[in-house]
């Protein structure tokens, strides 16, 4: 994160009172946070880490309402109704952010660009004139000649006018107007607790100071209440790629393929580009190395003098359903209202998210597209089900099929799940002679895990947490450290 701006925030510290907790710093709590404090409303905003440097510092941000195949999905599941309205969110969602980089100046490398969406394939030449259709509801799209080398496809569609950030930038803007403004956040003040009392919260900050709150917003990627409401079977997480290059190519728009395996290519600076893609469902055995080599691919085969500068990897909440959530988190917690499942389109939700955050909480009309209680299992019965079987490998079957392991074959740096002393145990090699042991058990809802040996971490199995190779969480929805062993 080589624009990264450490404003060297500081920690909770002791106990503190405060009406709103905001519970997440990244564009989510972050626009959160904006919107309230332009309705002077006084709030606290804690992150367990950096502000700023979750998933949301990992995304490319293309800032565009042509969502690729998500309308087809929306159709299929609610009806063309919906997937109008979720257009005129999304409409209302650009618009804001467009409008408060202007407004507050914001030096993001704002640069407007087409977004040309294309197909290969006949059934996706299918999902791609369903995305037409909705979005010529406002004539904002248009065939365009398929003949360009850097997708190869039949058929493209050309939505103008969108617009990419330098995300880290952005979300760096935000921050310096929040300071400015003397609101208060918190950095590497993890959430560890959150007791009920009466119909206010005692939030305890790294297992040691309470917050005392009337609301609390849920900004932090993945639901952590468990298993009220039971989001844990109505989310998944969906794993992707991306690779920055140096490229003398210079691209005239974003890029998107809707044929598997899925990805897109932006503009990041003057000489470097992005693709991303190569999708999959978190905690699964994948090749992680063909991911990126099936990206890496891609461009060479647009520019054979490219030069690889990085990789890596972020995570996406995907309802099933294919709509967000933002409302109150249950009907035992009516005073917490609840962000996620923006799936791919995090910045564009973010705003969106915030207008009726602040709305529900002013007691102002707010828009109900993503309301939190609504019927969602059988909207896709294919992921409901991939879901259980998910969860039924992590939780039992799994666990059964550990061998013993002489710990003296797993290489060095990296990390095996063995059988030893008639225990599920995780083992990471650190050195010769040191190895690291933790209990195979995701401090979530106690699934398995996985070693992945090309970013080094352990991948839960069933709902996407992700912990470096010590144990710590990177991803949730856990919020606990890997119990550390022996």
């Amino acid at each position: 994160m080589k624009d990264y701006d450490d404003k060297n925030l500081p920690s909770i510290n002791k106990n503190i009172n405060t009406p709103i907790l905001i519970i997440g710093g990244g564009i989510a709590g972050l626009m959160c946070a904006y919107n309230l404090k332009k309705n002077n409303l006084d709030f606290t905003l804690v992150d367990s880490k950096k502000l700023a440097s979750g998933v949301s510092a990992n995304t490319t941000a293309q800032i565009t309402y042509a969502h690729t195949n998500l309308y087809d999905d929306i159709i299929k599941k609610h009806g063309k109704e919906k997937a109008l309205r979720y257009l005129d969110s999304q409409l209302d969602g650009f618009n804001i952010m467009k409008g408060i980089i202007k407004e507050e100046n914001i030096n993001c490398d704002y640069k407007e660009e087409s977004t040309i969406i294309g197909a290969y394939l006949q059934k996706n030449m299918k999902i791609l004139d369903n995305l037409q259709n909705i979005l010529n509801k406002y004539n904002l799209s248009k065939v365009i000649n398929s003949d360009n080398n850097i997708i190869f496809n039949k058929k493209n569609i050309e939505v103008e006018k969108q617009f990419i950030i330098n995300p880290i930038k952005y979300m760096m803007g935000i921050i310096d107007i929040l300071i400015d403004n003397n609101c208060k956040l918190y950095e590497n003040s993890k959430v560890t607790k959150i007791n009920k009392v009466n119909n206010k919260y005692e939030v305890i900050i790294n297992n040691k100071y309470k917050i005392n709150t009337n609301k609390i917003i849920m900004a932090c990627h993945y639901p952590i209440i468990n298993p009220d409401n039971l989001y844990f079977t109505k989310i998944f997480q969906s794993k992707s790629y991306a690779v920055a290059f140096k490229s003398k190519l210079k691209l005239d728009a974003n890029y998107l393929s809707l044929d598997e395996p899925y990805y897109y290519f932006r503009t990041y600076d003057n000489n470097t580009l992005i693709i991303g893609g190569s999708d999959h469902y978190t905690g699964i055995s994948n090749d992680i190395n063909k991911c990126y080599d099936d990206l890496i691919s891609k461009i060479y085969r647009i520019d054979k003098d490219a030069k690889i500068v990085s990789k890596w990897f972020t995570e996406d909440c995907m309802p099933i359903d294919s709509l967000p959530y933002v409302g109150t988190y249950s009907n035992n917690h009516k005073n917490i209202i609840l962000i996620t499942g923006f799936q791919k389109w995090g910045f564009t939700n973010s705003h969106i998210a915030a207008k009726n955050v602040t709305n529900m909480l002013l007691n102002r009309a707010y828009d109900d597209l993503y309301k939190t209680h609504r019927f969602t299992l059988f909207r896709d019965l294919k992921s409901t089900f991939r879901m259980i079987a998910h969860s039924i490998d992590g939780l039992v079957l799994s666990k059964l099929c550990i061998k013993n392991e002489d710990l003296s074959t797993i290489k060095i740096d990296s990390g095996k799940v063995v059988r030893l002393n008639n225990k599920n145990i995780l083992v990471y090699r650190e050195s010769k002679d040191n190895y690291i042991f933790l209990k195979n058990k995701c401090t979530h809802l106690g699934c398995s895990l996985i070693w992945n040996d090309v970013d080094k971490v352990w991948e839960s199995k069933c709902h996407g947490s992700i912990f470096d190779k010590y144990g710590k969480v990177i991803y949730g929805p856990a919020i606990n450290d890997l119990e550390e062993l022996f």
